[in-house]
């Protein structure tokens, strides 16, 4: 007898989405299992080799866990805001909003024709108004917040100017420049200028300068994975190092407390070091070094290792750029 796969798959798919056979209750006597998968960028006309081949594995595993008793979220949305995005539809002479809108459609079509037991009442579109409002919304959070090293915790940035206000800086060392001391009179002293760029060194949404990849060509910052041998991997447009303002968050300041939440799920050893290697977290000493025939300034290194110091030696140019070696 003949095997109509296509016949089999398209009823059976039905019944699936007929049943809601994949939707997942929030409340749940189950053990919980969350299957997530890396979303993507709907900025072609359709899915490539690569976006089944990890979906297929992650599937498998899903469907094996919901066999043995637990509740999967097994969610699918897409990365829909970026330069992959802007690029095909200025390629394309249309609207992004379009483009995206088109694409979306045909990967859900790809997407249902591989049978992936995906509950698509969890779908994510981060060019949704309706998700990106909240990170809007995280950020402005914040910006407006700084983090307390005694309590390590974040508080509000009106927390901080109150403390400012009675003491002054003397037992709250600023995260973004340590040189900055003042005193409760100094700190209304300030102009207001003063002390909103005292604040920014505060934030943990801050701006500031960095040397970034400035593609011209394409109007955009990328990132050193999207720069190939000097050129955008995108496009292969030029790419140079620009010193740029932006906008970071102060992770530094959550180190501790990123590699005490490591201890607290269940991740393989090598998924943990995987993390605290990103974390970065590193122990060792600043080192200052007097500038020949240069009175008052000193050079402040950092280094894990304060016992190779013999062997420093560097030279400094007249644009202010070091070599070490």
């Amino acid at each position: 007898m003949e095997y109509n796969f296509r016949a089999i798959e398209q009823k059976w798919q039905q019944r699936w989405k007929d049943t809601h056979a994949y939707r997942v209750p929030n409340n749940s006597p189950k053990p919980k299992c969350y299957v997530l998968d890396m979303f993507p960028y709907p900025s072609g006309a359709g899915l490539h080799v690569g976006h089944p081949l990890g979906y297929i594995a992650s599937d498998i595993y899903a469907r094996y866990k919901r066999l043995k008793g637990f509740n999967v979220l097994h969610p699918m949305g897409y990365d829909a805001f970026g330069l992959p995005a802007e690029q095909y539809a200025i390629e394309t002479g249309q609207h992004p909003a379009v483009t995206t809108e088109n694409n979306i459609n045909a990967f859900r079509n790809q997407l249902d024709n591989i049978g992936f037991c995906y509950d698509w009442e969890r779908e994510i579109r981060t060019s949704d108004p309706a998700y990106y409002k909240w990170t809007q919304w995280l950020f402005l959070q914040l910006f407006e917040s700084w983090f307390n090293r005694k309590l390590n915790k974040a508080q509000r940035i009106t927390d901080l100017v109150a403390i400012f206000e009675n003491e002054g800086n003397a037992h709250h060392e600023c995260p973004g420049d340590r040189s900055i001391r003042f005193t409760a009179a100094g700190w209304k002293g300030f102009s207001e200028a003063e002390q909103r760029d005292i604040l920014m060194q505060y934030r943990i949404a801050f701006l500031a300068y960095a040397e970034v990849n400035w593609c011209a060509e394409l109007g955009t910052v990328l990132a050193n994975d999207e720069v190939i041998n000097g050129v955008s991997e995108r496009g292969g447009f030029p790419v140079v190092k620009k010193k740029m303002r932006q906008w970071f968050l102060r992770i530094t300041e959550y180190a501790d407390r990123l590699l005490e939440g490591l201890e607290q799920v269940a991740y393989s050893e090598a998924m943990k070091d995987m993390q605290r290697n990103w974390i970065g977290k590193s122990r060792g000493a600043e080192i200052s070094f007097d500038i020949e025939n240069v009175e008052g300034q000193q050079l402040v290194c950092y280094t894990t290792r304060p016992d190779t110091i013999f062997g420093v030696d560097f030279r400094y140019s007249r644009r202010n750029t070091t070599w070490w070696n």
